[in-house]
């Protein structure tokens, strides 16, 4: 991708941030990514989570040709448990510590990759 293409690619998310974030949104930016999610948007009120494509291109007007040109994102629609997490030491190693809210439990759990 050359620079001028990444910045009116840049300006495209940027945009869609500004609009998701006067919606409500939290979003999260996912820098020269290459995955199939350039932004996720978080609506804590609506309890939504939205994974997005941006493009700077028009959209096809065949439904069809969208989702083919789409797959690898369509992929990922699905439903999914959400947990949060804090990554840092505990005992002196790097761990994933669970958080959760105190109606759901009154400690946290370690998730160890071992």
């Amino acid at each position: 991708m050359t620079n001028a293409s990444y910045r009116k690619g840049y300006a495209i998310e940027l945009l869609c941030k500004q609009k998701l974030q006067e919606m409500g949104f939290t979003v999260i930016r996912s820098s020269r990514s290459l995955t199939p999610v350039d932004l996720v948007a978080i609506n804590p009120e609506k309890h939504e989570i939205w994974l997005i494509q941006c493009k700077k291109e028009d959209a096809p007007e065949d439904p069809k040709k969208l989702k083919e040109k789409f797959k690898d994102l369509l992929k990922l629609n699905t439903h999914y448990t959400i947990r949060t997490f804090a990554f840092m030491r505990a005992k002196g190693k790097y761990e994933f510590i669970e958080l959760m809210r105190e109606e759901e439990s009154e400690k946290t759990t370690c998730v160890s990759d071992e």
